[in-house]
């Protein structure tokens, strides 16, 4: 098992901080932020290759649309790709990252939403449906 793999086969997550992410203005905003967050770069998924990197991060979400109700919850079967619930919005967002590891470093400039798609909202699946 590569580093950065969980033992449950879960890949590319990571704890975070518990006051890493807020939800404010009555769920109508959110954001990341990320301070030097310990990672592990694997190059390649399973590969060989693994070293300790940091990301940081702060991103916020604003909710530029009411949010509409998604999913079939418990009235479809559990495998289905419906069989969640939930309400989402259109969003504006707006952030910047950086990272670094052994000889490489980066970061950006402020990232925005306006010409991409942001949607933010909550959701319930699986066991959490009943």
């Amino acid at each position: 098992m590569s580093p950065g793999t969980q033992p449950n086969g879960l890949f590319w997550t990571a704890q975070l901080p518990p006051d890493a992410f807020d939800i404010g203005d009555g769920g109508h905003s959110a954001r990341l932020r990320l301070h030097e967050q310990p990672m592990v770069d694997t190059f390649t998924l399973g590969g060989p290759l693994a070293i300790a990197a940091q990301v940081s991060l702060d991103v916020e979400w604003v909710a530029t649309s009411e949010p509409i109700a998604r999913g079939a919850g418990t009235a479809v079967d559990p495998t289905s790709p419906s069989a969640f619930s939930g309400d989402f919005a259109e969003a504006s967002c707006r952030g910047r990252v950086r990272g670094f590891e052994t000889n490489f470093a980066f970061e950006t400039g402020i990232l925005t939403a306006t010409d991409f798609f942001a949607e933010m909202g909550r959701e319930r699946n699986g066991s959490f449906l009943s």
